[in-house]
């Protein structure tokens, strides 16, 4: 049951991210590769709160991996985001679930790509800069935090998705 509810977590960060309101901003010079490092993010749903830290590295319109590390580098959980679907996998109970982004629309109307992509990049952020987003599922409130951490752009290489062969696949209620 728990590692549903962290399962479950990790998916409503990939809609909160999705749900993110535009600012204006001077939108910096085009980047192929990003790397947002040493961030931390809070989670909280009604009383319950969670503060991990994480890093997000983006390859430009394909992929976004965002890592979910409470001590560095200790990896626990990782969210792999295409334009199609969102992957999400909990590597303490080696269990997984995915999720096509059209299939969210009846929970989040509006998930965009760009959103996404602008969010875990970093784009049109600065070390320290927090960025709030907040969401109501089923009269629930959810809140994300987070607080960037360093950037780097077109300084990655080899960004790869997990191998999910060796994880169980469960099903979500997406």
């Amino acid at each position: 049951m728990k590692s549903e509810k962290v399962i479950g977590l990790l998916m409503a960060v990939v809609l909160l991210c999705g749900c993110a309101s535009k600012r204006q901003v001077t939108l910096r010079p085009t980047w192929q590769t990003a790397q947002a490092t040493n961030c931390t993010a809070t989670l909280a749903m009604d009383s319950m709160s969670y503060t991990v830290g994480c890093s997000m590295q983006v390859v430009r319109d394909s992929l976004i991996i965002i890592s979910i590390r409470p001590m560095m580098p200790l990896e626990i959980a990782r969210l792999e985001i295409t334009p199609q679907e969102a992957v999400a996998i909990d590597k303490v109970n080696h269990q997984y679930t995915k999720v096509q982004l059209t299939k969210t629309t009846p929970i989040v109307p509006k998930i965009r790509w760009n959103d996404l992509q602008t969010f875990a990049s970093g784009e049109n952020a600065q070390k320290g800069d927090q960025v709030t987003l907040t969401y109501s599922y089923k009269g629930h409130p959810i809140r994300l935090n987070l607080t960037y951490g360093d950037l780097l752009y077109d300084g990655i290489e080899n960004i790869k998705r997990l191998n999910v062969e060796k994880y169980k696949y469960i099903a979500t209620f997406f």
